[in-house]
């Protein structure tokens, strides 16, 4: 499997649950702004859409899109325990948090990365803070969000939360910054963020 990956995007959830999985794969770096590959491979011709994550199989068939992929790579590496097996709670409750983190928490960074808009800036960051002051108390509450172990909705919440340093003068969310630094030891963590460095 080849991952392809931009350093500091939403890639890095992936990135994480591969070094996590135990499976063999191999990284390709994308610049996002040309559309080509760190090997001047023209990467619409891998995704059209031109977004990482992109995943592309053994057998050349291409996953993409953060959700599709994490739950791939739980399933295909179920010693892991990334995600919990059909028909086992654990499993929804994982992939609803999973939902919640790409469409409610995910979604409302983009008026951060793309307006030029002040004021479409100030009414984002204020959805966060109430978005951030929801998962501080969930997190004060449990180690990990979804279950009592790190699951493909950690992975994925880990990578968003760390996008916070954008936003200047954040209250203080003590649990949400214990859940950070908790994440931060798992060596599979710290391999990944150290390949995309």
């Amino acid at each position: 499997m080849k991952l392809y990956y931009s350093p500091g995007a939403c890639s890095l959830t992936q990135h994480i649950l591969l070094c996590m999985s135990g499976l063999e794969f191999s990284i390709e770096r994308v610049d996002l702004k040309t559309k080509k590959t760190e090997h001047n491979r023209n990467f619409l011709d891998v995704n059209p859409r031109g977004q990482v994550p992109t995943l592309e199989l053994d057998d050349h068939a291409i996953l993409t899109e953060n959700i599709a992929i994490a739950q791939y790579i739980a399933d295909k590496a179920p010693n892991a325990k990334l995600l919990a097996p059909i028909g086992h709670i654990d499993r929804y409750q994982t992939l609803s948090w999973l939902s919640y983190v790409a469409t409610e928490l995910h979604k409302a960074y983009g008026p951060l990365f793309r307006s030029q808009v002040q004021a479409e800036k100030d009414e984002a960051i204020k959805v966060l803070e109430d978005k951030f002051a929801y998962l501080d108390a969930r997190l004060k509450q449990h180690k990990f969000i979804a279950t009592d172990c790190f699951t493909i909705a950690d992975a994925y919440l880990y990578v968003v939360l760390r996008w916070r340093k954008i936003i200047p003068n954040l209250p203080a969310y003590p649990s949400i910054d214990q859940f950070m630094q908790r994440i931060d030891e798992i060596p599979a963590v710290k391999k990944a963020l150290a390949q995309e460095a």
